[in-house]
This record gives structure tokens, C-alpha cells and sequence, in this order.
């Protein structure tokens, strides 16, 4: 059985492989984003840059290409073999718009979008965080409701900011709780790193402190039932002298005035140069897997002067870590504009000509385009959307419980990996593919990068194959074993693209070749091996 399995993935996995990952794209046909439709104002400063930097003019992403890279960016799925056809037929000029605008609607969204906010927020019941279930379920549920019905990123955050009560009733009182370090420092830490972008421990030691001073009055208080804390502000009268990275120094007398507040206030205000900017950057890296300033929770201080003196000084090229200072300005001043709707800003970063590009490129201008986004950057599946990449091709999705005897601890059979709201909750597989434990809330914790273990895994895995096997099989029946309606069905339920004519001509000399007995078996295997290849693992 190897053997037969084996040549079929060393005859195929040329063609899955040979085009760095788009054997779909067709560049004449597809045409260029800005000869295709009318430019946006976005769109306009990234074209711009290109022809500034000299980059090579990149291609619009194929339908196919497109279709599949909208869902796994938006929803954490692969579309159905159903959707796919359904798209590809569609001619409607406005049809990316529609999908995105389909997408970014959903449930699933968000699913996705509160997965990745509980990464950025440390939502785990057990060591370090210790939040507990009741906790955690508490936090995910109001997270998902609000990113669901596009409740202003403002607002979330001001809650989160000034919540007091209950951890298991306040939902958003975890902010504060979920922090291993609640010193004022930690507390500090963890609050500019979320909605500041910035690291504390790289401002003066003064200003630091000053910082801290915001968080002092913050305090604990344990209840009668487990592992619930009451989230308050110390009603001791106090007298804190308080610093904002650009927003300058404050005298604050509590509890009078909460210093939470204060700083909540100072951090919303339209002159803040920090807050819609490290989320927008945020955002970006969310799609792109890197920021427009990278590392996209590290971003440049004083980003305002930086950027006039750069201006000033007539500069072509940014600085080292900010690739494209204009076009984060105006997406974060869209973002303002829009009364901080993560939906609308979604919805421009997805419509964008750099998302749309095709992932091709020559290889000696790969880097620097890749570098200033003129073509899509190819990266790893995070854990969980390949995790249920696997669960939609064979119905298994995986088990998952918690050691804690607490409610929320049993997911029901068919919870998406993307849906666990809980850090402590995992894999073998998960932990394998790199998923974040949840320490920190740095994008750092998340590893993306493909290693021995994992194809070794994909490659050997004899539990995997048998569920392939199955999917296989019922592929199989449904199109009567005729080869070309089996392949296009393998293949858009994989890859959500139709076969190359190669492709196929090169399954049907395999498929010859075998003995009658065994002909039948060439679907598992065809799974097996396009489930391993680069094309399915990677965002293109």
C-alpha cells in the first residue's frame, strides 16, 4: 500500500508544488486589481509606493485563489466544494465585495476574530493566568457577542478598562484579572501592550513608573465561591501622578476621580497617537501574518513625528520597521472616522489591492515585494485552521476537555478548534502546530513555522489516513468512480480549485497503471497526498 502511495504523492505533489503554491493563477486572464476595478484611496497610496520602490506589477489572485484565502482569513474554514463552484461561476464584477461583506456577517467571523482576541488577551483558566472556566466562558461569550453585532472597538476597550464586580458575572472585569504579574507594573504591562502597542520596558525608567501609577489603585477581593474576585478601585483617598505615552501627565485624586477612568479617556481621545494606530497595525498582521509596523504589538514612539520629519526630509524608503507609513495613517484615521468599526476596517483591508494580489512573484523580487505587500505573503496555517481544515475533510474535529471539574470543561463533539475559548484547552495536534499558550498576549507566542515533527506527523499519521480513507471513499460513490468528476471533487473539497489538465492527465496514467483490484484506491491516496502538500497548508 505505501509504495502505490508514494509514487501517486511523488507524481503529484509536482504539480501541487512547482508553482509556488498558485497552479491556478493565470496572470493575462486575471489582470491587474487596478486595471480591474476603480481605485480606492488605499489602493492608490499602495500602487504608488510600488511604482516608487520600483516592484514588479503583480497580478490579481485568481478566483479560486481568492475564494479560499477570504474563508480561511475570515472564518478559520475551508470553503465547500459547493460554495467554490458557486463562486468561480458567478461573473458578477462586484463578487469579491459580496463575499467579503458575507463573510465578515457571519457566525464564524466571529468565531476567528474571538479566537484571535484570546490570544491577545491571555484568556486561560490554568497556570499562569488562572481565570478558571466559569471565567473564561463568561469573557469568550461577551467577546463573541460584541465582535458578532460590530460593537465599536471603543467601547470594548473603555469596558474592559473600567470594569469592576464579579469576574464570573462582569465579564470584561477580566481584563484586569487575566494578568500573571498584578502588580501595578504587570498591570501596566499588559494594558499598553493590548491597546497601545508598546512595550514599558522600553520607556524611561520615570515615565515607567508614572505609567504604572494608573493601575495603582486597582484591587483584588476574593469571594465565598472558588476562584471568583471582586475587580474594584481602592476607595482610600490617594493623591496619583499619572503618565500617558502621548498623552501627556496627569494629577488624579481618588477616589474622587478613578484613575482607570482618567486613563481610559486619555487613551479614547482623538489626539491619542497610539490607540486606533496599534490596532489597525493589529488588524493587518491578523491578515497578513506581519504588521505594517513589525512586530506588530512594538510600534515605533511618537509615530507622528517620525513620520513629518520623514516627510520633511523628502524620504522615499521607511524606516526599518514601518513599511508603509501613509497608508497606516489613513487606514487609521478611516478607522476613527468610522467610530472605531472593526467590521469597516475588516472589510477595507480585505477588499485592498494587497490582499487581493496574487502570491506569484519572480524570485529574485520576492523579498522586497513581499516586504511592502505588492504580493500576498505565503505563511503557515495557524494550528487551529488546520486542525479544522483536517475536520472538514473527514468529519473529525477532534476531542477536547479540561482537567479542571468545572462547568464549561467538556466541548461537545464538532466544536471547531477555533471555537475552544479556553488557552488550557488543546491537542496533541494543536501543541504540535505551534497554538499560543497564552501567557503574554505577544504575537511572539503563536508559532506559524512548519518543522520535521509536523510533516512527520501528516505524513505518518495512521488515524489520519484511515478518516481520508473514508472521505475517500464516499467521493468515490457520490460521482460513480468516474475519474474527472472524482478529481474535481477531491480537489475543490482540498484545495477549492478545479484540477489542472495536467493534473488530471497525470491521475489517469496512475490510475492505469494500477492493478483493477486496486484502481479504486487512488482517492484516499490523492487525499492523503494533496493534504500534505504545501498548497494545503499554507495561506496563498
Amino acid at each position: 500500500m505505501w509504495n502505490r502511495v508514494f509514487l501517486l504523492f511523488g507524481t503529484l505533489l509536482l504539480f501541487c508544488q512547482a508553482s509556488a503554491v498558485e497552479p491556478y493563477e493565470h496572470p493575462v486572464t486575471e489582470g491587474s486589481a487596478a486595471e480591474d476595478r476603480k481605485l480606492s484611496e488605499e489602493d492608490s497610496i499602495l500602487y504608488e509606493q510600488w511604482k516608487d520602490l520600483n516592484l514588479p506589477k503583480i497580478p490579481r489572485a485568481s478566483d479560486a485563489v481568492f475564494i479560499r484565502r477570504a474563508f480561511l482569513t475570515a472564518t478559520g474554514r475551508l470553503p465547500k466544494a459547493g460554495e467554490v463552484r458557486e463562486f468561480l461561476k458567478d461573473e458578477a464584477p462586484d463578487k469579491r465585495a459580496k463575499l467579503i461583506d458575507r463573510l465578515l456577517d457571519s457566525p464564524e467571523h466571529a468565531d476567528m476574530m474571538t479566537m484571535r482576541f484570546a490570544d491577545m488577551l491571555r484568556i486561560k483558566s490554568e497556570f499562569p493566568i488562572n481565570l478558571w472556566p466559569n471565567a473564561v466562558q463568561a469573557y469568550c461569550q461577551k467577546l463573541r457577542t460584541d465582535i458578532y453585532h460590530d460593537r465599536p472597538y471603543s467601547e470594548i476597550a473603555r469596558e474592559m478598562l473600567t470594569a469592576s464586580g464579579s469576574n464570573f458575572r462582569v465579564p470584561y472585569a477580566n481584563f484586569f484579572r487575566a494578568a500573571a504579574d498584578r502588580t501595578p507594573e504587570g498591570l501596566a504591562k499588559v494594558t499598553a501592550l493590548t491597546f497601545l502597542g508598546l512595550r514599558t520596558e522600553k520607556l524611561p525608567e520615570k515615565e515607567r513608573k508614572e505609567f504604572a501609577a494608573f493601575f495603582s489603585r486597582i484591587r483584588y477581593k476574593q469571594t465565598t465561591e472558588w476562584k471568583e474576585e471582586i475587580v474594584y478601585t481602592d476607595p482610600a483617598e490617594a493623591v496619583v501622578e499619572a503618565f500617558l505615552p502621548g498623552g501627556g501627565r496627569y494629577t488624579i485624586r481618588s477616589p474622587e476621580n478613578d484613575p482607570r477612568r482618567v486613563f481610559a479617556d486619555a487613551l479614547l481621545a482623538e489626539d491619542n497617537p497610539y490607540f486606533a494606530r496599534a490596532f489597525v497595525n493589529r488588524a493587518w498582521c491578523w491578515f497578513f501574518g506581519r504588521g505594517l509596523i513589525d512586530p506588530a504589538d512594538d510600534i515605533t514612539p511618537e509615530p507622528g513625528s517620525w513620520t513629518q520629519f520623514k516627510r520633511w526630509l523628502g524620504w522615499s524608503l521607511p524606516p526599518e520597521n514601518e513599511v508603509n507609513p501613509e497608508l497606516l495613517e489613513h487606514l487609521t484615521e478611516e478607522f476613527r472616522k468610522s467610530n472605531y468599526s472593526m467590521r469597516r476596517l475588516f472589510r477595507v483591508i480585505l477588499n485592498s489591492a494587497a490582499f487581493q494580489a496574487s502570491s506569484l512573484a519572480a524570485p529574485e523580487q520576492r523579498a522586497a515585494a513581499e516586504k511592502y505587500f505588492a504580493v500576498y505573503p505565503v505563511r503557515r496555517m495557524e494550528s487551529e485552521v488546520i486542525s479544522d481544515a483536517l475536520g472538514t475533510l473527514t468529519g473529525y474535529f477532534g476531542s477536547y476537555s479540561s482537567v479542571i471539574p468545572e462547568p464549561f470543561t467538556f466541548l461537545p463533539p464538532g466544536t471547531r478548534a477555533v471555537q475552544i475559548e479556553d488557552g488550557s484547552m488543546s491537542s496533541a495536534m494543536l501543541d504540535l502546530f505551534g497554538r499560543p499558550p497564552r501567557d503574554s498576549g505577544q504575537f511572539s507566542e503563536r508559532n506559524s513555522q512548519i518543522n520535521g515533527s509536523q510533516r512527520l506527523f501528516l505524513l505518518n499519521s495512521g488515524a489520519l489516513y484511515e478518516r481520508l480513507n473514508r472521505t475517500g471513499g464516499r467521493i468515490a460513490r457520490e460521482n460513480r468512480w468516474n475519474l474527472k468528476p472524482c478529481a474535481d471533487a477531491v480537489y475543490l473539497t482540498v484545495l477549492s480549485r478545479y484540477p489542472t489538465s495536467e493534473e488530471v492527465e497525470a491521475l489517469r496514467k496512475y490510475q492505469d497503471s494500477l492493478p483493477k483490484k486496486d484502481r479504486g484506491r487512488i482517492w484516499p491516496d490523492l487525499l492523503w497526498v494533496l493534504v500534505n502538500s504545501k498548497e494545503f497548508l499554507y495561506y496563498h
